[in-house]
């Protein structure tokens, strides 16, 4: 499954994530994939994240393209790229809201 997003340059984070260098912080990058797979599975909540790897800074207004896996019923697996560059790699812990 892949999807897209990208972090508007007036987020309120990026005013003092680095001055004059706005980079977007790995929590905003997480939190976006976070909501997206909700939307996926409603019927699911996170419940941690045994693994995720930060290995490029993201900037304000760069499409993320993400792509998402799923390992089993109660475990995700996702890719964020931008323009083919790795940003984020990582896996999600999931588990039935009933």
């Amino acid at each position: 499954m892949n999807y897209s997003f990208t972090i508007p340059a007036s987020h309120p984070s990026l005013k003092g994530h680095f001055p004059n260098n706005p980079i977007v912080p790995g929590v905003v990058i997480l939190d976006e994939v976070i909501h997206i797979i909700k939307k996926l599975k409603p019927e699911l909540t996170v419940t941690g994240i045994p693994m995720v790897k930060f290995t490029h800074p993201l900037l304000a207004k760069q499409l993320v393209s993400l792509e998402i896996n799923e390992k089993s019923d109660n475990k995700i697996s996702f890719n964020c790229t931008h323009n083919e560059i790795k940003l984020v790699t990582g896996q999600l812990s999931l588990k039935s809201k009933v």
